[in-house]
């Protein structure tokens, strides 16, 4: 499946009340290509938003800088997955490079199996659909950003058939739940202890589609 590039624009007149300023990007596929990049997105997304939830030093550690690697490598083992990244689309911006991205795909089984979590079936049979991260760089917060990578995830999980979405949040991070519940997500009940981040606890989302 490949995408084409969308440009979006975010202004504080949203009636959503996402974006605070005009900015414009352009959503478009990612690729192994960009692996670097999304890879430096997600460090900061992990040292903005996860501060005081999770240790220094484990974030340190699971993101450490290695040329998008992990990345690359997900590209490989998990095909079912979707890569969408955010670029800025503006004279002053046009040296920012990717700004956030998003990756989404088939539900996997996060509570049934150790990770790498293979597909549940209900995302198998392709009735249930997972947003898998979502990360935009601090800088381009309440831009509208992660807004437009949230409308192409559910405009594309729809087009593909599924008829719901889920997604997995840490408890503790209050601004990605307000953003998830103004998307129209609501906590399901279930709940996942995250052993190799030090215990943190992570709540389950789901919207229909």
């Amino acid at each position: 499946m490949t995408f084409p590039a969308w440009t979006t624009r975010w202004t504080s007149s949203s009636p959503c009340g996402f974006a605070s300023f005009v900015r414009v990007v352009v959503i478009r596929a990612g690729s192994a290509a960009d692996a670097a990049q999304i890879a430096a997105v997600q460090r900061e997304g992990w040292f903005a938003a996860y501060r005081g939830i999770i240790a220094d030093e484990i974030i340190d550690r699971v993101t450490a800088p290695d040329d998008g690697a992990r990345v690359r490598q997900s590209y490989r083992t998990r095909p079912w997955q979707r890569m969408i990244v955010a670029v800025p689309d503006g004279e002053d911006d046009e040296d920012a490079g990717i700004v956030g991205y998003a990756a989404f795909g088939p539900e996997t089984d996060v509570l049934g199996a150790p990770w790498p979590h293979p597909l549940s079936t209900d995302g198998e049979e392709r009735r249930v659909a997972e947003l898998y991260a979502l990360y935009v760089r601090p800088a381009w917060w309440s831009t509208g950003t992660g807004r437009a990578l949230m409308d192409r995830v559910l405009a594309r999980s729809a087009a593909a058939g599924y008829s719901s979405i889920t997604l997995w949040v840490l408890r503790d991070n209050q601004r990605a739940r307000r953003f998830y519940e103004r998307a129209g997500f609501a906590p399901d009940g279930a709940t996942n202890v995250l052993t190799s981040l030090a215990g943190v606890l992570e709540l389950r989302y789901h919207r229909d589609l």
